[in-house]
């Protein structure tokens, strides 16, 4: 037994385990589940539960083929961290020096090393585009990093932005540094060491029999595009031995993977946004239960949701995974009930000592880096998936409060960092030359997990300005929306009507040309906003969400008519200072012309702020 291993007793942890799992299937959208721990070098329970979503047949720990998401990244900076040991690579090489299929430009001095892909310190903003596709467009890795490569947002190490794009492109690194497909890498140093015969990056097991693979191939919904990030599927027996080496120095005894001193320095924290938070260790995130330290990772995806857990002090791991339309909270429930049970944690309610230091500058509205600063179309998209915006305000007893997906109450500890009232969770802001730039919460809490990415994760929000704000952004497209739609339906009414009444001469030609120009410009506008949300519904006839991921053939074609429409109320603002320069029309006409002209720059200058005008935003 290792010293300070917690060792647990087998007959109670079954019967723990198997209450608890019966009673989230009951009260959850879930068909089954799988939970392995390890204790004390040794397997203490590995069971399924329940039966599987696509052929009803029994859950098990050893066979049925679970997805995991994003705990494929553990085996992806495990298989980085075996060729840091070996001396293939260095934690603070430019990643430029060893990639061969793929380069990544210099927008800053700084160069992105393996440490910050490791760490989701790079700075690359997160693209959705060509992350899951159907079985038929799954591309090779190679191409997967190359096309649609995410811009660099950001100077590396400074602050955390969660990409799946980081884990993809450090299982290229692993191929181009050996001179192997990853898959094949992986398979050979990580899964054959350890046992894992059903572990694989492969889209479908290739060792189920056919019938399975038919019925799982149908449930399916689509696959992931970038495997080391996200398409590692195993078992519940597979991952134990997983996290039996990890815990027992790199090896178990059907052999090793990594060195003892390789494996603390995997688990090591490699990065935190501030000294006294959580942070990352290489791959894995932080989390303390009081003094003690975990090691954790996360995956979701439609059907299953999973979670993974070590506790190297005591010796334990936990991995859980359910399968379902809708698993919901339960990974979650059941994780805290086992983490309540074996790594509890004393109860503490801070309580602030006045108001906190700047606490003007600490109060506004906060949104994820992750929308704030997306160079695509996707902006918008990252948006509706991510929470909404979270209000920081200090009350009356100088407690910090933040409300966004749920209301959490914070005391200052040291200037700019504060606690969560009743646990160890860390908020920090960042600051430049004395602004408030930043703000990281570390870790997650978990009722937001399913508004935000997976996992336990720490996450960044920026201050935004006034005319960012959702609430006004939203009030300023309705309205505009409606003056601007005034114009295009009541010009082209009011001719209509004018005409069967023959009551007014026909309308000149510079009335009629500024008035198809504005006339123009709103329709191209609504055409376009129409034109998406008919590919969004139409999306399963494309294989999955296809605005996000497979947009359908000349779907970047509708990005023109934007345009389009910017051009043509540059027309129409040169003829509303002809208008009033000149006269033109009736006081009425020019005033209501103005306005749908004025509309119209409002709706595009919000086009603009959400990457909607120009092909570029593709």
């Amino acid at each position: 037994m290792n010293p300070g291993s917690l060792p647990v007793d087998r007959d109670a942890l079954e019967t723990f385990v198997d209450e608890t799992i019966e009673s989230e299937l009951a009260s959850h959208d879930a068909t089954g589940a799988v939970v392995s721990i390890v204790n004390d070098g040794s397997v203490a329970l590995s069971a399924g539960y329940g039966e599987t979503p696509y052929d009803g047949t029994p859950v098990t720990a050893d066979a049925t083929p679970l997805q995991t998401g994003s705990i494929s990244k553990l085996i992806t900076f495990t298989a980085a961290m075996q060729l840091l040991e070996r001396d293939r690579i260095d934690s603070d090489e430019d990643v430029n020096d060893v990639l061969e299929s793929v380069s990544i430009p210099d927008t800053y001095d700084e160069p992105i090393t393996v440490s910050h892909l490791a760490t989701h310190t790079a700075g690359f903003e997160n693209r959705i585009r060509n992350e899951t596709v159907g079985l038929e467009h799954r591309q090779s890795l190679e191409n997967a990093v190359s096309s649609y490569q995410p811009s660099r947002i950001r100077p590396p190490g400074e602050l955390l932005v969660y990409t799946n794009y980081a884990g993809a492109l450090t299982g290229q690194l692993v191929a181009d540094a050996t001179g192997s497909q990853f898959d094949e890498y992986a398979a050979t140093n990580v899964f054959d060491p350890l046992g894992m015969d059903r572990t694989t990056f492969e889209a479908i097991p290739n060792h189920l029999e056919s019938d399975t693979r038919d019925d799982l191939m149908n449930y399916l919904p689509w696959y992931s595009n970038s495997p080391p990030a996200s398409g590692l599927w195993s078992t519940g027996d597979d991952m134990a031995q997983f996290m039996l080496a990890h815990l027992n120095g790199g090896a178990t005894d059907a052999g090793c993977i990594l060195s003892e001193a390789a494996t603390d320095e995997m688990h090591r924290q490699w990065f935190a946004p501030h000294e006294t938070a959580d942070g990352m260790a290489f791959g894995f995130f932080e989390r303390h239960r009081d003094d003690v330290r975990l090691l954790t990772h996360a995956g979701d995806g439609p059907g299953y949701r999973s979670s993974f857990i070590l506790v190297p002090e005591l010796d334990l791991g936990l991995f859980v995974s359910f399968l379902g339309t809708e698993p919901g909270s339960a990974v979650w429930s059941v994780q805290d009930a086992f983490l309540d049970r074996y790594v509890p944690t004393t109860e503490r309610e801070l309580t602030p000592d006045g108001r906190p230091e700047r606490a003007d500058d600490l109060e506004g509205t906060y949104r994820e880096l992750q929308v704030t600063e997306s160079t695509t179309y996707e902006k918008s998209l990252l948006a509706a998936y991510f929470v909404p915006d979270t209000e920081v305000r200090i009350e009356d007893d100088g407690m910090l409060v933040t409300e966004g997906a749920s209301t959490t109450r914070w005391v200052e500890v040291e200037p700019l960092v504060f606690r969560r009232i009743d646990d160890q969770r860390t908020l920090v802001f960042h600051e430049d030359d004395g602004e408030i730039t930043a703000l990281s919460i570390s870790p997650l809490p978990y009722e937001e997990i399913t508004a935000r990415a997976t996992g336990t994760l720490p996450y960044t929000l920026v201050p935004v300005s006034r005319h960012e704000d959702l609430a006004i952004q939203t009030g300023l497209a309705i309205g505009s929306s409606l003056i601007a739609f005034s114009g295009v339906l009541g010009w082209p009414l009011a001719a209509v009507v004018r005409r069967y009444r023959g009551s007014s001469p026909p309308e000149s030609t510079r009335t009629r040309r500024s008035r198809w120009s504005a006339g123009g410009a709103g329709a191209l506008l609504f055409g376009f906003v129409t034109a998406i949300m008919i590919v969004w519904m139409l999306a399963p006839r494309f294989g999955g969400p296809a605005v996000i991921n497979r947009p359908p053939p000349g779907f970047g074609l509708l990005f023109v008519m934007p345009t389009a429409a910017a051009a043509a109320t540059l027309v129409g603002a040169v003829y509303t200072v002809l208008a009033w320069y000149e006269g033109l029309w009736s006081l009425p006409a020019r005033v209501h012309y103005t306005l749908v002209v004025g509309a119209l720059a409002v709706l595009l200058w919000l086009f603009r702020y959400w990457n909607l005008l120009g092909m570029s935003a593709l």
